[in-house]
């Protein structure tokens, strides 16, 4: 099972109910975050011409987009290459280069 069904039966099951808080704030609901998800999934893969199988670095702090970003790799049915934001950009470019990613998602 791809991790995105997970998403997508939450959503039609539990849609309005919360899905993401930021602190004491409802950032989104499940219905929210499926839609969101597969929109940039349809970008990923349209626009930045990524292919299944294709590996995503994602290098960004605690937020609600990572949790965005990561659903939608999944949908894609791109692999993901989560790295910890506060790695030294030596160890950082040594994953990367690595990893072999052909996009990577970055924190401010």
């Amino acid at each position: 099972m791809n991790l995105a069904e997970l998403l997508a039966r939450s959503a039609s099951t539990f849609g309005d109910r919360p899905a993401i808080y930021v602190g004491s704030h409802r950032w989104c609901n499940y219905d929210v975050l499926h839609n969101r998800s597969a929109r940039i999934a349809g970008w990923l893969r349209q626009d930045l011409g990524l292919d299944r199988g294709d590996r995503v670095a994602l290098v960004l702090q605690n937020c609600p987009e990572y949790v965005e970003l990561l659903f939608a790799c999944w949908h894609a049915g791109l692999t993901t290459v989560p790295i910890n934001s506060r790695l030294h950009p030596r160890e950082l470019h040594y994953i990367l280069t690595q990893s072999g990613a052909r996009a990577c998602f970055v924190s401010p």
